[in-house]
């Protein structure tokens, strides 16, 4: 953990990954022979280790489960240097699960998740933690939180630099009546189509797209595109951005750690543009991962692929 101090709070879920991959193309209703690995996860708790990779000071509020895997995810954070003495421990439910079965070629086919111990982060246990939040240099959420914990988060700390991560389609919705009190937002492209009713506009129309965005007032947007790149919006400028075609051991992860390379940049105060490629340079080298977050991560690592890599 960095020695500055200056600290991001990042609030949501946290959860044991269980992720399966076929040696071979999946046959539905066939048991596939795969390599499953067991793996500390969660949106929010992905992004705070890349950050403490980066050597950020990091507190993570989120809730652990008084079983085996509340106590794996515990000891985890501790040795990647993420703050947890303000996370909230309880019996009320078990930890939180992430189940994804991918493909032979590393693509997740379908998920599913059990997230209800999240429930108990509310409003009023976060209102014990306001003094920590107020002097973060950052706040980072994601939709897991309940609608309520949201609007309590958006609307009690209006005057911090927020992150948000919509987390899924489904999840996203809790974040909708809210985005103009949110300065960066990371949707992939479904999301991005509910979030800000893009229905009708695809992703070839860049200034139709920017015209859409720029009635939401959300200051940055980056609309992940998987494999084909991602569209980067910032206050009514828009570009796309493509990366070389990469070698894939798990998408998971990929977008947690492009979200920890803006939140890195952000606190760096560099240029957006340049900030944006870096982000995208984190998700390459998580892709080169099996676990979901890389623990081989480094400045000067992603500098480096960055430099040989993004077009």
């Amino acid at each position: 953990m960095s020695n500055s101090n200056k600290y991001v709070v990042t609030i949501g879920g946290s959860n044991v990954d269980i992720i399966s991959r076929s040696k071979k193309k999946i046959l539905i209703g066939e048991s596939n022979i795969s390599e499953i690995d067991l793996t500390a996860g969660g949106v929010i708790r992905n992004i705070a280790e890349n950050l403490c990779h980066l050597k950020h000071s990091c507190y993570l509020i989120t809730v652990f489960g008084d079983d085996e895997f509340g106590n794996y995810l515990k000891n985890n954070c501790k040795n990647s240097g993420i703050n947890i003495n303000h996370s909230l421990n309880t019996k009320l439910g078990n930890t939180a699960t992430y189940l994804s079965v991918n493909d032979h070629t590393g693509e997740m086919l379908v998920a599913a998740n059990d997230t209800k111990i999240l429930e108990n982060l509310t409003p009023e246990f976060l209102s014990s933690k306001k003094s920590l939040i107020n002097d973060a240099e950052a706040i980072v959420i994601d939709s897991n939180l309940s609608k309520n914990t949201i609007k309590y988060i958006l609307n009690n700390f209006k005057n911090k630099f927020i992150f948000a991560d919509p987390v899924s389609k489904t999840k996203s919705s809790k974040l909708k009546k809210y985005l103009s009190f949110i300065n960066v937002i990371k949707p992939n492209l479904e999301e991005a189509k509910f979030l800000f009713d893009l229905k009708s506009i695809g992703t070839g129309d860049l200034k139709a797209l920017s015209l859409s965005l720029s009635k939401k007032n959300v200051e940055k947007i980056i609309i992940s595109l998987g494999s084909k790149g991602i569209i980067s919006f910032n206050n009514g400028e828009i570009k796309k951005i493509l990366t070389k075609k990469q070698r894939v051991q798990n998408v998971n992860g990929a977008g947690d750690a492009l979200m920890a390379g803006l939140i890195h940049g952000h606190l760096k105060n560099w240029e957006w543009d340049y900030n944006v490629k870096f982000a995208i340079s984190m998700a390459n080298i998580s892709l080169q991962s099996k676990s979901t977050v890389n623990s081989d991560l480094s400045e000067k690592k992603v500098l480096k692929f960055l430099n040989e890599n993004i077009l």
